[in-house]
C-alpha cells in the first residue's frame, strides 16, 4: 500500500483529462481559430481550435481567414474532439463538421486542418496532438507554403 501516495502524486502532474466527444452548434465566430459553440444543455462555450493560429482581425488576412472560418462552421452542427479546459473556462479542441459538398458524410471534416490547407491559419506545434494529426497538420501548412496561397504568399 505504500505505492498509493506515489502514484497518486504523479497522476496530479498530469495533465487535465480531455473531454469525451462532444456534440455542439456552432453559434458564432470570432476569428480564424476562435468559435463559440452551444451545448446541448443549452451553454454556449468558446472553443479555440486545437493545432492552429490565425491572424488577429486586425492583421493581413485576419479578416479572410474569419470570414473562411464562417463559411466553414457557422451554423453547422459540430463534433468536439480531444477537447481540453482551459483556465479561463475556454475549450481547446479539435472541430469537425460536414462538408458542404458532402451533406451525407457526417462530420468529416476538421475545420482547423481546412484552415490550414487554405493557407489562412499556422500549424501551432505546441498543442498536444496525436503523431496522426501532428503529420496532418504539418503537411496541410508545408502545401500551402508550396503553393504560396494566403498567408504564404510571398517567399
Amino acid at each position: 500500500m505504500r505505492f498509493v501516495p506515489a502514484a497518486l502524486l504523479l497522476l496530479s502532474f498530469l495533465p487535465l483529462a480531455a473531454h469525451a466527444d462532444e456534440e455542439c452548434q456552432v453559434t458564432a465566430v470570432f476569428s480564424g481559430d476562435q468559435l463559440t459553440c452551444q451545448r446541448a444543455d443549452g451553454g454556449d462555450t468558446t472553443i479555440h481550435l486545437r493545432g492552429i493560429t490565425a491572424p488577429e482581425l486586425e492583421q493581413p488576412f485576419g479578416q479572410r481567414s474569419r470570414a473562411a472560418l464562417v463559411q466553414l462552421a457557422l451554423g453547422k452542427s459540430a463534433t468536439l474532439k480531444h477537447a481540453e479546459q482551459l483556465p479561463d473556462g475556454s475549450l481547446r479542441a479539435a472541430a469537425w463538421v460536414t462538408p458542404a459538398e458532402c451533406p451525407n458524410c457526417g462530420h468529416t471534416l476538421d475545420i482547423g486542418r481546412a484552415q490550414l490547407s487554405i493557407g489562412l491559419a499556422r500549424w501551432r506545434q505546441s498543442d498536444a496532438q496525436t503523431p496522426e494529426e501532428v503529420g496532418q497538420y504539418q503537411f496541410e501548412e508545408h502545401e500551402a507554403k508550396a503553393r504560396r496561397t494566403n498567408l504564404w504568399r510571398k517567399p
